[in-house]
């Protein structure tokens, strides 16, 4: 099951345009095989660090949705997870960490959820970055489309468009999707990333907020499409 609800309903409908069902190749659950055996304490690493980004993925979407009490449940255990972060974090990452935690909890004070969303995915970034690279299980770049999109979702949410910002992390998407590209063979799959890459691009290019939101949405869709891509390839 898709992670991301709207994202889920979104991308499906997205590949069942008639204008894109032929981007789809018949290997579209297909692919290479990726990444090496993890030893036992790499893996306790990187799934604690996993949970912890998770507490953060469940934060952004209860803040997108309004849920406050939600948020504040995620943000204390956020605080209750970062004293068993710290081992596993050299200190400038822990300390960069710490000042996201603290953003959002003074974020909570005013109760402002896109401040306390920010920050959060912020923080999201910054445990994704820590995470063993050789012992992932899918690469780096697909969690950064994952922040991508989150980042996109909650500058759109804003009451004012906030363009800088979202050209910023519009650019930094495309970047990512060009160093995924090479290690992505299904076709369907690749084609369809850079459709809604393309598309990113033409809502940030006409200034359509609208179309910003429903290329976020899209994004995290095609997250977890790749994440699902690797995890069969690691398994074959």
């Amino acid at each position: 099951m898709l992670k991301h609800t709207a994202a889920a309903a979104a991308i499906v409908a997205f590949m069942l345009s008639p204008a894109l069902v032929h981007l789809l190749a018949p290997d579209f659950w297909a692919g290479p095989l990726f990444a090496q055996e993890a030893s036992a304490k790499d893996l306790g690493r990187n799934a604690k660090l996993a949970d912890a980004a998770s507490i953060n993925e469940d934060l952004i979407d209860a803040a997108l949705g309004g849920k406050a009490d939600k948020v504040a449940e995620k943000v204390a255990a956020m605080r209750r997870a970062l004293p068993m972060l710290r081992p596993l974090l050299d200190a400038a990452t822990f300390d960069a960490l710490a000042r996201e935690l603290t953003a959002m909890e003074q974020a909570m004070a005013g109760k402002d959820l896109p401040a306390i969303a920010l920050a959060s995915v912020e923080a999201y970034r910054v445990i994704e970055a820590a995470t063993d690279p050789a012992q992932r299980p899918s690469p780096i770049e697909v969690a950064m489309l994952d922040y991508s999109g989150f980042k996109l979702s909650i500058l759109a949410a804003g009451p004012a468009a906030e363009w800088a910002a979202i050209g910023a992390t519009a650019k930094d998407s495309d970047s990512n999707w060009s160093a995924l590209a090479k290690n992505v063979r299904d076709s369907g799959i690749r084609d369809l990333a850079a459709a809604i890459q393309d598309g990113l691009r033409s809502a940030v290019a006409r200034k359509d907020i609208e179309g910003v939101k429903f290329a976020a949405k899209l994004q995290l869709g095609i997250v977890d499409v790749l994440e699902g891509y690797f995890k069969r390839a690691k398994s074959r």
